[in-house]
């Protein structure tokens, strides 16, 4: 009897039931969204729009080709979680390297306060671009639980990495640099769309860290990107760091090529090759660009266009620089004190890689310092020779001297180029250029993660960053 009684009164309570709120709705140029809500630190109720596309999917005939715009969708689009995470070979990851789909090309945007007529005031727009080396990362890393107690908007988004993105011939048929494209389609989007969203198009602030900080820096210095933005903040990253352009882009794609088994005679069979290959076989032969302990951390990057009708970028980076064609706008560019850690932070913490690191010293200085490629083999022996002198002063790497080698590789990627990338842009510009450098550890670090120990190193690389935008990642 008792249980005739409850299968009565089931469909009451169900029917009673409040129905279920429908998540924020907006419209853009391609169509309606429908979102959902999240809360800030604060307790703030958010709008959260996750995995819009901004641009067509960059998959078969596409794969390396620049970005296109993407069709309106009949009805709403489901914004409601993020898109998939570029195609990627993610180092740090102990179960499995490969990760994301090549269709990736999708943004996320948080809004503490969406129109609702009247004339109320836009609001200051952050665009934030990820971190990875142009080799992983992904938008949706970084959240909106922190910045979105205040009254911003915060847009994220994917970019193509490694070979997807970055991959050149050299000509007109692949002249490179896609994933930095990608950016600017992202940016052009937030210009036409972000009104939609209680954002003004007209205050946009753009945000990176280490590859997203260089990125940045790079948008400072191509005409593609120029009405975009208003200001930028570049943290352990510019666009004169040597690890962000790359060497022999050319012969990279060619040594990937016969990776993959193509038959190579032009560029276009080349790149007609590769766009046939199965897009995880690809990403699966990164490992022979890589010479020792995932050295070095960068192989593809942003090049300089030789061909190609719109160029991102159509000379080296530190030659605009010097001739003063750099957007005019104010920028600020920062360091940690203990910037080395990156890469450093996965071996001082083992006295077996550091003795492989001074008893090979001569065969892997070029490649953690990211000049194998670029000192010709002659005066290599020599300049490795010099670097030793200079920041073990005859000593050994050891536990011992690991802050003289976390300075050497912080000076080498990071901190020489941020400070001749601030004194070059601040000579040719009327526009402020600030410089900071950031000192404090907090409870956690990205040398934990990297090392596996919760060692007190210093602050190290992008470490800032993490109390400024919330991050998904396990160290923070």
């Amino acid at each position: 009897m008792l249980g005739t009684v409850l299968l009565l009164l089931t469909p009451l309570l169900v029917a009673g039931a409040a129905p279920p709120q429908l998540g924020p709705l907006v419209h853009v140029e391609q169509g309606a969204l429908r979102g959902t809500y999240l809360t800030s630190a604060g307790g703030r109720k958010i709008a959260a729009f996750q995995g819009i596309p901004y641009v067509r999917p960059p998959t078969g005939k596409h794969r390396f080709k620049e970005p296109a715009p993407t069709k309106p969708w009949r009805g709403v689009w489901p914004a409601t979680t993020p898109g998939s995470d570029c195609l990627q070979y993610y180092p740090y990851d102990t179960q499995s390297t490969i990760r994301g789909n090549e269709d990736c090309l999708y943004l996320n945007v948080y809004s503490p306060m969406l129109p609702a007529g009247g004339s109320a005031p836009l609001l200051d727009v952050i665009v934030n671009i990820h971190p990875g080396a142009f080799m992983f990362g992904s938008g949706s890393e970084s959240g909106p639980k922190y910045l979105l107690d205040h009254d911003v908007i915060l847009v994220t988004f994917n970019y193509r990495l490694g070979p997807f993105g970055f991959l050149t011939t050299e000509d007109e048929v692949v002249p490179g640099n896609m994933g930095l494209k990608d950016q600017t389609a992202a940016l052009l989007w937030v210009q036409r769309n972000i009104a939609s969203f209680g954002g003004n198009p007209a205050n946009v602030t753009i945000t990176g860290q280490s590859a997203g900080g260089a990125s940045v820096h790079f948008h400072y210095l191509s005409p593609l990107s120029h009405g975009l933005f208003q200001r930028g903040i570049s943290q352990s990253g510019t666009a004169l760091c040597p690890w962000t352009q790359m060497e022999n882009g050319r012969d990279k794609a060619t040594k990937l090529a016969q990776e993959l088994g193509c038959n190579i005679q032009t560029s276009r069979e080349l790149i007609d090759c590769l766009r046939h290959r199965p897009a995880k076989m690809i990403v699966e032969k990164l490992a022979v660009f890589v010479e020792w302990e995932n050295m070095p951390f960068s192989p593809f990057g942003a090049t300089v266009e030789v061909a190609g009708a719109a160029p991102f970028l159509d000379r080296q980076p530190t030659d605009i620089l010097l001739d003063g064609n750099v957007q005019d706008l104010p920028w600020m560019t920062t360091v940690a004190t203990e910037e080395g850690l990156y890469p450093t932070a996965a071996w001082v913490a083992r006295e077996d890689i550091l003795n492989e690191i001074q008893n090979r010293f001569s065969e892997v200085a070029p490649l953690i310092l990211d000049y194998n490629y670029t000192v010709p083999e002659k005066q290599k022996l020599a300049v490795t020779q010099s670097i030793h002198q200079f920041y073990l002063q005859g000593k050994t790497i050891s536990t011992d001297t690991t802050c003289n080698f976390i300075q050497m590789a912080g000076d080498r990627h990071f901190v020489v180029e941020m400070e001749r990338a601030a004194r070059i842009q601040a000579a040719v510009n009327s526009a402020p250029v600030y410089v900071y450098q950031f000192g404090y550890r907090g409870k956690h670090s990205l040398s934990e993660y990297i090392s596996g120990t919760n060692t007190d190193f210093g602050a190290t690389h992008v470490d800032d960053g993490s109390f400024c935008i919330a991050s998904s990642l396990p160290y923070y």
